[in-house]
């Protein structure tokens, strides 16, 4: 009797499953085609997602759905509260090759010129959004290749008005998971005057050549947790901001975790700065896979802010050196407070710690500042950096951009150099050299005007015969 009873249970169910599927879907799901999404049109599509999305948030909220296999060319649509826009699998939602289709702007991050703060449109946008999520397996694509005027070796030239791919500002509760986004003719994904977001599962998939495509800029926002995402991208994968051209956003970054990400990026890996107004502070970045990336973990701060309380730890970084258009030199870590111009005020980055990381680079760590007073209290504890002769492009220079003054000074390469830099110390350290190292391979550790450095934990020979392993003076 169980048995049979059992099968008249499931065959009961049966009428409720959907074609291809093992769960019916939710009853306030709303497929885009329903509202006219056809596929063919630009303008008509746009609006039907557009009209599903305010239906759904006209009735309390619920689930907007983009078909599975089906793709579709829009330009802006506006996400509201309380609604979640899912892509099934398959599904593409790919932003115009017309700028004039973005109707919805987001400032754009850094200008000194004087008057408006100059804008950029966005393909997916939310303003002042409670509980807002964008999940599924499908894409957004930002059509990167629609603003490109010139294909160089190795960075794009572009038309100077591109949009966003997705900007979420002001909002509260935000869930982010599974989705790809790909090809961004601009920042990939930016939360500005964000909290309580978290991003779960993500693929940013950019194109290496494409300049100023960030994949995730978490902008004056806080309580963020980044989990297991896995980007690529040309500019810097994860970049930690607080710009000064916010729309009155005067926010700090804070409480950010970012954990099991991989990473590659023809820029920083993973980056506090440089761009900082207000405050970047209590940041967690632990294991962590940064490959085939100009530079490994940046703390970088150019403007009157401030960068505090950061742990990186239980990392593995691989650096090499590309093309100069790239900011960076292969630096496995870096620590730099530098006036972006002359007029620049500069304020302090302190209290940051690196420990239980393993590099292999074609050039050292720099702690290096522009002046007294503007670093301090910077420990490495378990960190190991094998640097070995650059294969492609030449080495022996430090890049400081951006700076007013020499943006790429010609120097030795050692495993650390230190310039101006307040309370720096080394437990259990170790930097090796790989085979046959070029004339400029020089010091384990290069200080300059660094006072209260403890570098006992520091350990390794020089890269040349008859040369001090520690220079400081």
């Amino acid at each position: 009797m169980l048995p049979n009873a059992f099968c008249c249970f499931l065959l009961a169910l049966v009428p409720c499953l959907g074609p291809g599927s093992a769960f019916a879907a939710h009853p306030s799901d709303l497929n885009i085609a329903d509202f006219g999404a056809t596929g063919r049109d630009i303008h008509g599509d746009t609006a039907a997602i557009q009209k599903a999305i305010d239906t759904c948030s006209s009735q309390g909220g619920g689930r907007v759905v983009v078909p599975a296999g089906a793709s579709y060319t829009i330009g802006t649509i506006v996400l509201k509260s309380r609604v979640e826009l899912h892509l099934e699998r398959g599904s593409l939602l790919e932003g115009s090759p017309t700028y004039a289709d973005y109707t919805r702007f987001a400032p754009q991050p850094v200008s000194f010129d004087p008057g408006p703060i100059p804008m950029m449109g966005v393909l997916v946008y939310a303003d002042g959004a409670d509980d807002v999520s964008i999940t599924g397996d499908g894409k957004i694509d930002g059509n990167e290749m629609a603003y490109v005027t010139k294909v160089n070796p190795y960075i794009y030239t572009c038309v100077n008005d591109r949009p966003f791919e997705v900007v979420l500002k002001n909002c509260r509760h935000i869930l982010l998971r599974d989705i790809t986004l790909s090809n961004s003719a601009f920042w990939t994904l930016r939360l500005l005057g964000c909290d309580d977001a978290f991003l779960d599962g993500l693929r940013i998939d950019g194109d290496l050549k494409m300049p100023n495509n960030d994949g995730l800029d978490i902008d004056r926002s806080s309580n963020v947790r980044v989990i297991g995402c896995n980007i690529s991208t040309g500019d810097d994968c994860i970049s930690l901001k607080a710009v000064p051209l916010s729309e009155g956003i005067t926010k700090d970054c804070e409480n950010i975790v970012i954990s099991g990400c991989n990473l590659r990026s023809r820029s920083s890996g993973l980056v506090l700065g440089c761009d900082v107004g207000g405050q970047i502070h209590d940041v967690v970045a632990s294991d962590c896979v940064i490959r085939d990336s100009h530079r490994g973990v940046s703390v970088r701060l150019s403007l009157g802010g401030s960068i505090e309380r950061a742990l990186f730890s239980n990392m593995i970084i691989e650096t090499k050196i590309f093309d100069s258009m790239w900011w960076g030199r292969g630096e496995p870590i870096q620590v730099e407070a530098v006036r972006w111009n002359a007029g620049s005020d500069l304020g302090v980055v302190k209290d940051i710690r690196f420990s239980n990381i393993i590099c292999n680079s074609e050039n050292g760590a720099m702690v290096w500042a522009d002046e007294p007073g503007h670093i301090e209290n910077i420990s490495f504890d378990r960190v190991s950096i094998h640097i070995v002769k650059p294969v492609g492009f030449a080495g022996g220079q430090q890049d400081l951009r951006p700076t007013s003054r020499e943006a790429l000074p010609t120097m030795p390469t050692s495993g650390y150099i230190l310039r101006q830099a307040a309370n720096v110390s080394f437990k259990d350290c170790t930097v090796t050299w790989g085979p046959n190292p070029p004339g400029y391979f020089a010091h384990v550790l290069d200080s300059v005007s660094s006072p209260g450095l403890s570098d006992a934990g520091l350990s390794g020979d020089a890269a040349q015969p008859g040369m001090p392993a520690k220079l400081i003076r």
